[in-house]
């Protein structure tokens, strides 16, 4: 799956959002092909430059929930800016057409809002937190992955 989205903030914390979201690990479902067995395996966030100064990220498909979960984004309103919500969702609206993705389904914003953004591991000292509080991160869309044979395994070709 890919997220396409603008951040906006101070360069330092730009930069450091850009560090920490490629430093994120997804399960990543895969289907043996010779036993017929899912399999989970850790594939880390892909972060690259888009078009028009957009980033595209890159995880597996059923983490989307968790995804905007840490990037702050639980509701279809943290997409919008209110006072001009109308030109923005217009503009929104504009830039998925020229990027070629999808609107984010309602249902995916209310999974991501129940979803904790900071966690910690038990029995370590070691814990996870969310990304949301240093950039001002502006969805754009999403875009589904194909899904196929690589190797021996059937899976989401990230």
């Amino acid at each position: 799956m890919q997220l396409f989205f603008y951040i906006r903030g101070t360069v330092q914390y730009c930069e450091t959002f850009k560090v920490l979201a490629q430093a994120q690990f997804w399960q990543w479902k895969r289907i043996d092909t010779k036993t017929g067995k899912e399999r989970m395996i850790l594939v880390q966030g892909g972060l690259r430059p888009s078009v028009l100064g957009c980033y595209e990220y890159v995880f597996p498909e059923d983490c989307l929930p968790t995804v905007l979960a840490i990037m702050g984004v639980t509701s279809s309103g943290d997409i919008g800016v209110s006072r001009e919500i109308r030109k923005y969702k217009f503009k929104l609206a504009v830039l998925r057409k020229i990027i070629g993705c999808k609107k984010i389904p309602k249902k995916i914003f209310k999974e991501a809002a129940k979803i904790p953004v900071s966690v910690v591991l038990s029995d370590s000292k070691r814990g996870l937190s969310h990304l949301k509080n240093l950039v001002s991160v502006h969805v754009i869309g999403i875009k589904k992955d194909e899904e196929g044979l690589m190797n021996e395994y059937h899976q989401e070709l990230l």
